[in-house]
């Protein structure tokens, strides 16, 4: 038996001898904590603007929770949503981490770039990239997932599916106040948060430590630079205020600094050939975010109001040639949006207005811009009808109008979605769900290569055609949902005569697919989560000599995830595989086909007393050497979290 497989056995040894402890335990414990929520008895608010029964919901759902979250020991938003059926993701470091506009981004049903993220209704998308960096992960309340047609409610930039990152509420009957330290091999992180009747704040600083190795590096890999990558700072605060019984205030802040640097011993030639290179890397992102709402919600008016703003400020230096990062930028995002509910009779209505401006300033001047700032602004009215006719079968209707007004060229675009429920009974529904998506080029990308592109860049747009089951009996859940997407003018990457990369649009998307999720509750102790995923994303070049269709993401998900709890333990086992990835032919390096990625992670928590916790968390138990995108980037090889956190 090899080292690594004896490291991984005792490892689930431990987690399974933790659980027989708390067994043990449970016969002294008469308080024993006891989850009695259901799955598919969620309530999900995004997916229809309002408040449904996630059984009731014509789209695929995944609800994750506070207590999902605490219970697996994921360090931040990104991390949780990753290890979902349906999401993947492309990062530049560990747990999503961005390297200024080398943007870590999370991908639903294979679309790269299509996936809006919000907190709490608010966008946090900016260049069609959605980060979460500046949300702690102690703030939030839930986070719901939506795949499939969203557009028709969300607008632009839900091309896969729509996130809505929801904080919590302050409503402790008594103030709390509660200190953090967490240590790691590659990560340490101290936080203080404050709880109290009307408000939430949350301070917190990290530090990670650069990642040698952090590419696939070598002659038979996928990149020839050996990078190092992650060593750096983040710096966050987070405000959660409940102004009045209908309105409150949220507001978060990171400042983070992250280095990289490397040296690339080989290139190809422009005939190809691999020839000696002796090329340095050195730079640095200093990054600045800010992210703040006020959020109204009506008790008995049905009206939910949400104005936001989102602000980022990358600036980069290259220590190597001594000067600034050419992506330097200022970018930010504003959005007014009013909704108002009716219930009628069985039917309910929903009719809504949003406004949103997004706007990008280039702080580092480029003689070959054609400018240097753009300013985009979007006005859209929608509305969704859905029609009770029967106690069984429900309908829904929805359409949105949104007109844009573009710094190359105004769009007028209209959004129809189509669903139905029907429920078999109380705890068994089958759905439709066929909608329409758009996406404009991000804002600067039209002016940025129109050399590249005379007749400019064309908006993202297409059709998702969805059926699937959810059913309920007893303490197990099924869900099984099946997709087609059929998408035209797909955002991508081309490269000149000169090696310098510009932004075109691909050609058509379309990826058919199946996705299964099966819940088993045995007991108030263990629940059992499998899933899995088969789907055939492919693009179409239309440069192409032959138009072929090329594989652009992988085909192959599954999913294992264990959960415990008994006294004073819990525990989680998770276990995500990603295989059949795509082909990817480099500039420098091995043409290949990414490998698979196999991660298997393990948390467990102790409570020592009602004040005290122990978290453990031990991550890539197998220490795969796992791509976190198809340049040849890694995530972490095996490494651990020790946190300790004391209430007073």
């Amino acid at each position: 038996m090899t080292r690594e497989k004896k490291w991984t056995l005792a490892v689930l040894a431990a987690f399974t001898g933790a659980s027989f402890v708390g067994t043990a335990y449970a016969a002294e414990s008469a308080d024993a904590p006891s989850e009695q929520t259901h799955a598919l008895t969620d309530t999900v608010v995004t997916a229809q603007r309002r408040e449904k029964r996630d059984l009731d919901t014509p789209a695929t759902t995944t609800i994750i929770t506070a207590k999902e979250i605490e219970k697996a020991g994921y360090r931040n938003v990104f991390e949780a949503i990753d290890q979902q059926i349906g999401s993947t993701s492309t990062s530049y470091g560990e747990a999503g981490q961005d390297f200024g506009f080398s943007a870590g981004r999370l991908n639903l049903r294979g679309y790269d770039r299509g996936t809006l993220v919000m907190v709490n209704g608010v966008p946090m998308n900016l260049k069609n990239y959605p980060s979460t960096e500046n949300i702690p992960a102690s703030m939030v309340e839930r986070i719901e997932i939506v795949k499939g047609a969203a557009s028709t409610l969300y607008g632009a930039e839900a091309m896969g599916g729509v996130i809505n990152i929801i904080l919590k509420q302050p409503k402790a009957e008594e103030s709390e106040f509660e200190l953090s330290q967490t240590v790691g091999n590659y990560f340490k992180k101290s936080e203080a948060t404050y709880v109290g009747d009307r408000i939430i704040v949350d301070v917190s600083r990290e530090w990670s430590k650069d990642i040698p190795h952090a590419n696939a590096f070598g002659l038979d890999k996928v990149s020839w630079t050996d990078w190092w990558v992650g060593k750096g700072k983040k710096s966050r605060i987070g405000l959660i205020a409940q102004l009045t019984d209908e309105l409150s205030l949220n507001y978060n802040y990171m400042e983070s600094d992250i280095t990289r640097g490397g040296i690339r011993p080989y290139k190809r030639n422009k005939a190809g050939v691999r020839v000696s290179d002796n090329t340095k890397y050195n730079s640095r992102y200093n990054d600045y975010r800010h992210t703040a709402s006020l959020v109204y919600q009506g008790r008995e008016n049905g009206i939910h109001a949400v104005l936001g703003y989102n602000y980022r400020k990358v600036d980069g230096y290259d220590y190597i040639a001594n000067s600034k990062g050419k992506s330097n930028a200022v970018m930010d995002g504003q959005i007014l949006d009013v909704q108002k509910n009716w219930k009628l009779g069985n039917d309910s209505m929903v009719l809504g207005y949003s406004y949103k401006r997004e706007a990008y300033d280039a702080t580092t001047p480029d003689a070959k811009r054609f400018r240097d700032s753009a300013v985009r602004t979007s006005n859209s009215l929608y509305t969704s009808y859905s029609k009770q006719f029967t106690p069984q079968f429900n309908l829904t209707l929805g359409l949105r109008g949104e007109f844009i007004n573009d710094p190359e060229e105004d769009q007028r675009v209209f959004m129809p979605q189509f669903q139905t429920n029907y429920q078999f009974d109380r705890n068994t529904a089958w759905y439709i769900n066929i909608g329409k998506a758009f996406q404009m080029p991000t804002v600067d990308d039209s002016f940025r290569y129109k050399s590249f592109n005379p007749e400019g860049l064309k908006p993202e747009n297409g059709w998702t055609y969805e059926t699937g089951v959810k059913i309920r009996h007893g303490n197990d859940t099924w869900k099984a949902a099946v997709y087609h997407m059929d998408m035209q003018n797909k955002m991508g990457w081309a490269k000149n005569s000169a090696g310098e990369y510009y932004a075109v649009n691909k050609g058509a998307f379309r990826n058919t697919g199946i996705e299964l999720e099966y819940t088993k509750r045995f007991n108030d102790t263990w629940r059992l989560t499998l899933g899995g995923g088969i789907s055939n994303p492919e693009v179409q070049d239309p440069s192409s000599a032959k138009k072929e269709w090329t594989q652009d993401a992988g085909r192959l998900e599954g999913l294992i995830r264990v959960d415990y709890e008994m006294a004073k333990w819990q525990g989680n086992l998770n276990f995500k595989y990603l295989g059949d990835r795509e082909y990817y032919k480099p500039s420098n390096g091995t043409e290949q086909d990414i490998p698979d990625k196999l991660q298997l992670n393990m948390n467990i928590i102790y409570t020592a007393g009602k004040d005290d916790t122990v978290t453990l968390g031990i991550y890539n138990l197998l220490n795969r050497e796992n791509y976190s995108n198809r340049f040849g980037s890694l995530d972490l090889p095996r490494n651990y979290r020790l946190t300790y956190t004391h209430a007073f």
